[in-house]
């Protein structure tokens, strides 16, 4: 997987992050520590909650998407995060469906005085049919020289 800059991202440019799906174990496993809820912790207990059945924790496909594929693209140049808003999440993830993941570049800003640029980013997760499970929008400022690179 290539490390990118922020001088590689223009504004519209897509990543194609992949499909990914949960079994109810790792549903589970994820809950344990970052979403104690009983529709997300215990078959049992869900299949009498609100859903009918196990789901996923809502951050649990940004999470995974998150860890397996920007990281290893952008950890290098960022500088901080500045926050996620608009997180909609439309549709419970229930074991074992697929979803895919895009992000786009909304938005991008250079800041030379500064030494980063402001990355406004769209994460979208669709199931197989194209139908949008979930979204947000995330901005990131990424230095303009990454930290491998910076002259000393």
């Amino acid at each position: 997987m290539k490390a990118l800059h922020f001088a590689d991202l223009k504004a519209g440019q897509e990543f194609d992050f992949g499909s990914l799906s949960f079994t109810a174990h790792e549903i589970m496993e994820f809950a344990k520590t970052y979403d104690p809820i009983p529709w997300h912790t215990s078959a049992e207990a869900a299949a009498q909650g609100p859903f009918g059945g196990l789901i996923a924790s809502g951050p649990h496909p940004f999470h995974a998407i998150y860890l397996r594929e920007w990281i290893p693209r952008f950890a290098h140049s960022v500088l901080a995060g500045k926050g996620i808003s608009n997180w909609n999440m439309l549709l419970p993830l229930r074991p074992d469906q697929m979803l895919h993941c895009k992000a786009k570049v909304l938005s991008c800003s250079a800041r030379p005085e500064k030494a980063y640029g402001k990355v406004e980013w769209y994460f979208s997760f669709y199931l197989t049919d194209q139908t949008l499970v979930q979204e947000l929008t995330m901005v990131v400022l990424h230095m303009l020289i990454p930290v491998a690179q910076t002259p000393t």
